[in-house]
């Protein structure tokens, strides 16, 4: 079987793999993004040790946005995951940082799918990072991690706060491990407000 084919058969499956209620989540997600205009999308797989993947686009009906499970970071987005710890430890990592943006009131989510080596934590609305030059960009988020956890900040992978870096694309299942990109945790600040 060639590489078109399988990444055809590949594409089906993970279509099957959908709920309903996924469908559901996965379309009212990309509906939000569909008028920003730093976002593509990109399918990947695995396949025999490789990853096949079509070319970058941007669909322009909502149905072609179903099989897309990969995407460009936004540019007010920024990102902390961790993959260099065994899983216990990322998690704990993950967790300390989480109660640091409760403290600072950030409005942030965590998503996690089964088989990641650490949940992700992402803030949306980093909206000062928009009219940064992409270096500039790099390192205000280094920066802001940095000041909210100065001894765990090693443990981050820094590749992911790259423009145009390739991120799963939440509730839809994973390019690499075919279990579903679900939302944890959202704190939108406002509410009750925690003492840590």
């Amino acid at each position: 079987m060639n590489k078109s084919q399988a990444f055809l058969n590949l594409r089906k499956e993970h279509f099957k793999s959908l709920d309903i209620k996924q469908k559901e989540k996965l379309e009212k997600f990309i509906t939000k993004f569909l008028a920003k205009k730093d976002f593509n999308v990109l399918e990947m797989y695995q396949y025999e040790g490789d990853v096949i993947k079509n070319s970058e686009r941007i669909p322009q009906y909502l149905k072609e946005y179903i099989y897309c499970n990969t995407r460009t970071k936004l540019l007010s987005e920024t990102r902390a995951e961790i993959d260099t710890l065994p899983f216990e430890k990322s998690v704990d990592v993950i967790c300390k940082i989480c109660l640091e943006l409760l403290k600072f009131d950030f409005h942030f989510a965590v998503f996690y799918a089964k088989g990641q080596r650490s949940p992700h934590i992402i803030i949306y609305d980093f909206y000062e990072l928009e009219s940064l030059k992409p270096h500039q960009r790099e390192k205000a988020q280094l920066e802001f991690w940095r000041s909210l956890i100065p001894f765990q900040v090693n443990y981050l992978d820094k590749s992911i706060w790259f423009d145009d870096h390739y991120v799963p694309l939440e509730f839809a299942p994973h390019w690499k491990y075919g279990t579903p990109f679900n939302l944890l945790f959202e704190y939108i600040p406002g509410g009750i407000k925690c003492k840590v």
